[in-house]
């Protein structure tokens, strides 16, 4: 099988980042950082030396915001990321998200989210994920895949949390959500990268879908320009962990945003600013019209609850 890469960033685990860590440490000098730097993990190094990097790109690109987008296929793996910078301290993040339910009320306002809960067992979190069509649907009718919710890191200028599902629909499995946040002088830089393992049936299924409904369906990043030098976004199913990735990162910037809400008009503000955001890439990410998204969002968060309810009412006899 052909393997293709694009732009491939570091490993983020410690092990690898030692052999490098001064330079990156003098790299951070020049942003700022040069006070604290020696007391930064690995993790957070490597992240504020992607910052440095990728600062190109994310002052200058097709998108007119400070995003960078990037994706790899490489065998059955298939990883996409996206690093954005946001005007928003580090703490409303690490608030927003310090508990599994705040990845719920995050991911749930993803159109193909059909629900969402959390719960805790055996010492562990978990969040399930309730996965369907763009339209409206019951839970019952999605397929779910149960995530292992893991708080890795939270420092005063550094969170990191991840979600792992080994098994999913299909035959795929090895699911990955990683979230990474890190303070930056003009705020906070968020990365989120999601990752997953193909299967034969899922590549049979995904090619239906991309010769016919997906057809024509572009990414984020680019792998060169057209004749007319604008830029030739990627297609296929790098586009696909593309599209999804920057619905997670677009949800995560709503939540931020609504954040200071009373916490019963969030999910409503959230979903609002959710859908405005992703109009901003419509060339990428319209499915469906605005009221059909906001009728659908509001009869599956019902839906939601009541699971939730279900759950948490269910906990102490389990």
């Amino acid at each position: 099988m052909t393997t293709r890469v694009h732009q491939s960033l570091p490993n983020f685990s410690p092990a690898p980042l030692r052999p490098w860590l001064a330079a990156v440490m003098a790299g951070l000098s020049l942003l700022g950082f040069a006070g604290s730097a020696q007391a930064l993990s690995p993790q957070e190094a490597a992240l504020l030396a992607d910052y440095q990097r990728i600062l190109p790109r994310l002052l200058h690109n097709p998108f007119g915001v400070p995003i960078y987008v990037h994706s790899q296929e490489q065998g059955e793996q298939l990883t996409a990321e996206v690093y954005g910078q946001v005007d928003y301290p580090l703490q409303r993040i690490k608030a927003a998200l310090a508990e599994p339910s705040g990845w719920c009320e995050l991911l749930a306002l993803n159109l193909n989210v059909k629900a969402c809960v959390h719960e805790r067992s055996a010492e562990r979190q978990w969040v399930t994920l309730y996965m369907g069509r763009k339209f409206y649907q019951l839970p019952e009718e999605a397929y779910q895949v149960r995530y292992r919710f893991q708080a890795d890191a939270s420092t005063a200028g550094y969170f990191e949390e991840s979600l792992f599902a080994t098994d999913g629909p299909l035959g795929t499995g090895d699911y990955r959500i990683l979230l990474q946040a890190v303070s930056i002088p003009d705020g906070t830089l968020i990365h989120i990268r999601s990752a997953y393992r193909s299967s034969i049936t899922s590549r049979t299924a995904t090619a239906v879908y991309l010769a016919t409904l997906g057809r024509g369906k572009i990414g984020f990043s680019s792998d060169g320009v057209d004749g007319d030098g604008r830029p030739r976004y990627v297609e296929g199913v790098r586009g696909i962990i593309e599209r999804n990735t920057m619905r997670h990162y677009l949800a995560l910037q709503a939540v931020l945003e609504t954040w200071e809400l009373p916490a019963k008009d969030r999910f409503e503000a959230g979903m609002q600013r959710w859908f405005a955001l992703t109009e901003r890439y419509r060339p990428q990410l319209y499915e469906i019209d605005r009221e059909e998204y906001m009728q659908a969002k509001r009869r599956e968060y019902l839906n939601q609850l009541h699971l939730q309810d279900a759950k948490t009412t269910q906990a102490p006899g389990q």
